[in-house]
C-alpha cells in the first residue's frame, strides 16, 4: 500500500509540474512540489526526518549563491548595458538574429539560461515590434540558443548543476567535454533558423531604432565593477577545484558584504519558488526511490542506461528526450540521475545525460522552463507562438544538435 501511495504522489506531482493548465486546478509547479512533499511524509512514505534528509542542500546552496550573484549584476544594470551594445550593432535581420543567438548562447553558460531569457525577452520584443519584424525567429533564436549554450558548463542550467553534484565531474572537465558540442549546436541553430525563416530574415532592417546612449542607462558602475570582480573570483574558484556550492555561496556572501547597502533588494531578486520546487521534488523523488517500484525500474533499465557502449548511450539519449518533454528537463534529470547512480554509471553517461536533457529542452514548449519564460513574456506583449509553431522549429534543430553533440561526445579525444 505504501508503494502505491508513493507512486500516486509521484504521478500527481509530476502531472501538476508538466501540465500547468489542468481544468479547475490552479496550482503552481512550486506549490505542487510542496504538496507532494508534505503528502510523502503525511502518508508515511517517508518519516519527517527522512524527508528533511532527502533535500539535497548542496544543490539548494549552489542555486541560492548563483541567484544572489546574478541579482547583483541585474541591479547594477549589466544586462541592460549588454542588450544596448548588441542592439546598436544590428544592421540586417540576419545580423540581428546572429547577435541574439551569440549573446544568448555565450552568456547562458555563465548566468543560466532562465536568467538570460528573463532579461532579454522584454527588450527583444520591443525592438522587433518597433522595427515591424516577425518576432518569431528572434524569440525562438533567443531561447534555443540559451538552452543549447547553457549545456557548456555545470552552472549553465539547473539540470547540469544536479549532474555536476552527483557525478563528481569537475568544472573544467565538464567544459572541455561538452563545451565544443554547445558551440557546434549554436552554429547549427543559427544556420537552421536562416533556412527555416529565410523569407522573414531577408533584406535589411527597415529603420534604426531610437535607442538610448550608454550614459543614459541607469548603470551603477561601482556595484557593476564589484559584481563582475566577484564573478571572476567565482570562476577562478571553480577552475581551482573548489566545490561549486561552496564557491557560489562564499562569493555570494562576499558580494552581500561589499554591496551592503543593497542586500535586501538583491535577496528580493532570488527565485525562492525555484528553491522550493527543488526541495519538494527531492522529497517526492526520495519517496519513490524507497519503493519496490523504483527497484524494478532500476533492474529493467539500470544496466542498459549505465552501459558505456553506443547502444547504452543511445538508449539513455532517447529516454532522456522523451521524459524531458513529458515533465520538463529538470524533473527528468531528478528522475534519471538516481538510476544512473544505482547502476554505477561512468562519466560518459553523465555527460550524455547533461547533453540530452539540455538539448531536449528545445524540442517542445514544455521541454524547458526557459521556453515557458520566453513565450509567457512574449504573450503578455501581444506575441503568441503556438505549440505547433514551436515544434516545427524545435524538432529539426533538436534532432540535428543532439546528433552532432552525440558524435562529438563519442569521438572526442
Amino acid at each position: 500500500m505504501v508503494d502505491l501511495v508513493a507512486l500516486a504522489i509521484f504521478l500527481v506531482t509530476y502531472a501538476i509540474i508538466a501540465i500547468q493548465k489542468i481544468p479547475r486546478v490552479h496550482i503552481s509547479r512550486a506549490a505542487g512540489a510542496l504538496i507532494g512533499a508534505v503528502a510523502t511524509a503525511l502518508f508515511g512514505v517517508l518519516s519527517p526526518q527522512e524527508a528533511y534528509n532527502a533535500i539535497d542542500l548542496d544543490t539548494i546552496v549552489f542555486l541560492l549563491g548563483m541567484m544572489i550573484l546574478v541579482a547583483h549584476l541585474e541591479i547594477a544594470g549589466f544586462f541592460e548595458l549588454l542588450e544596448l551594445w548588441i542592439l546598436k550593432r544590428a544592421r540586417t535581420p540576419r545580423g540581428l538574429l546572429g547577435l541574439v543567438i551569440a549573446s544568448s548562447g555565450l552568456l547562458s553558460p555563465l548566468f543560466m539560461n532562465d536568467t538570460i531569457c528573463l532579461m532579454f525577452t522584454p527588450v527583444l520584443v520591443r525592438l522587433v515590434q518597433r522595427l515591424k519584424l516577425d518576432p518569431v525567429p528572434y524569440l525562438l533564436g533567443l531561447v534555443l540558443a540559451a538552452n543549447a549554450g547553457s549545456m557548456a558548463t555545470l552552472i549553465g542550467n539547473p539540470q547540469n548543476m544536479l549532474i555536476g553534484l552527483r557525478s563528481g565531474l569537475s568544472f573544467v572537465e565538464f567544459f572541455i567535454a561538452v563545451g565544443p558540442a554547445a558551440l557546434l549546436s549554436l552554429i547549427i541553430i543559427y544556420f537552421g533558423m536562416l533556412v527555416l525563416f529565410r523569407r522573414s530574415l531577408a533584406g535589411v532592417l527597415p529603420e534604426t531604432p531610437d535607442l538610448p546612449e550608454y550614459h543614459e542607462l541607469a548603470v551603477q558602475r561601482g556595484l557593476l565593477t564589484v559584481s563582475l570582480g566577484t564573478l571572476v573570483l567565482f570562476l577562478g574558484l571553480l577552475v581551482a577545484g573548489i566545490s561549486p556550492q561552496w564557491a557560489a555561496i562564499s562569493c555570494a556572501a562576499l558580494l552581500l558584504v561589499l554591496a551592503s547597502n543593497r542586500p535586501r533588494r538583491a535577496l528580493q531578486h532570488v527565485d525562492w519558488t525555484l528553491l522550493l520546487l527543488f526541495a519538494g521534488l527531492f522529497i517526492v523523488m526520495r519517496g519513490l526511490e524507497a519503493t519496490s517500484w523504483f527497484d524494478r525500474v532500476v533492474e529493467l533499465t539500470g544496466s542498459g542506461l549505465g552501459a558505456s557502449g553506443f547502444v547504452g548511450l543511445l538508449a539513455l539519449i532517447v529516454l532522456t528526450v522523451v521524459v524531458s518533454n513529458l515533465v520538463s528537463n529538470v524533473p527528468a534529470v531528478l528522475l534519471l540521475a538516481p538510476i544512473l547512480m544505482r547502476a554505477g554509471a561512468g562519466s560518459e553517461s553523465w555527460l550524455v545525460l547533461a547533453m540530452a536533457s539540455t538539448l531536449a529542452g528545445n524540442l517542445t514548449i514544455i521541454g524547458s522552463a526557459a521556453n515557458l519564460i520566453v513565450l509567457e513574456i512574449a504573450a503578455q506583449r501581444g506575441v503568441h507562438i503556438s505549440f505547433w509553431a514551436y515544434l516545427k522549429v524545435g524538432l529539426p534543430l533538436t534532432i540535428a544538435t543532439i546528433a552532432i553533440s552525440t558524435a562529438w561526445l563519442v569521438m572526442r579525444p
